[in-house]
C-alpha cells in the first residue's frame, strides 16, 4: 500500500526578541509600556503541546490594536518544570514576538528604545528561521 505525506510549509511572519531581566514579569511589562508608550495587557496562560505528548502553559502579555500585535512571553513554563518556550534559549528569560505587519514596531527600533531600560540586562534579536522551536510561536 502506497503512504502519502502531507507536507506543511509554515509561513513565519514575526520576529523575536530575547530579553535577560531578573525582575518579576509584570515590572517588565510595566516598563516596556512606559518606554514604548504602548498598553501590555495580561492574557490567558498561552499553552502548547511539547514533543513528549504533554502541555505546558507560558504567561503572557498583549498589545493588540488596528492589525498590530506585540506579545511578551515568559520563556519558562508556569508549571515551573524545565520547559521553555525557545527550549534551544534557556538563558533567555522572556521573549518578545512582533508580527510583520506591524509597521509601527519595527524590530530595530524598539531593540534601540529597550536597551535605555535599566531592568533589562540584556536584549538582542533572535533569527526565527534558525530555530527549531519556532512552530511554538504559532497561533
Amino acid at each position: 500500500m502506497k503512504k502519502t505525506r502531507l507536507i506543511v510549509e509554515y509561513e513565519y511572519e514575526f520576529e523575536l526578541i530575547g530579553v535577560i531581566a531578573s525582575v518579576k514579569f509584570y515590572k517588565l511589562a510595566w516598563a516596556i509600556n512606559k518606554k514604548l508608550d504602548i498598553r501590555l495587557v495580561k492574557q490567558e496562560d498561552y499553552t502548547i503541546e511539547m514533543k513528549g505528548g504533554g502541555k505546558t502553559s507560558f504567561s503572557n502579555y498583549l498589545y493588540q490594536v488596528d492589525g498590530k500585535c506585540f506579545r511578551l512571553f515568559r520563556n519558562r513554563s508556569v508549571e515551573g518544570e524545565n520547559a521553555y518556550l525557545i527550549p534551544e534559549l534557556p538563558h533567555f528569560d522572556y521573549v518578545i514576538k512582533i508580527d510583520e505587519q506591524s509597521q509601527s514596531f519595527a524590530k530595530e527600533e524598539i531593540l534601540k528604545e529597550l536597551k535605555e531600560v535599566t531592568w533589562i540586562e540584556y536584549i538582542a534579536a533572535i533569527e526565527v528561521e534558525k530555530l527549531k522551536s519556532k512552530d511554538n510561536f504559532l497561533t
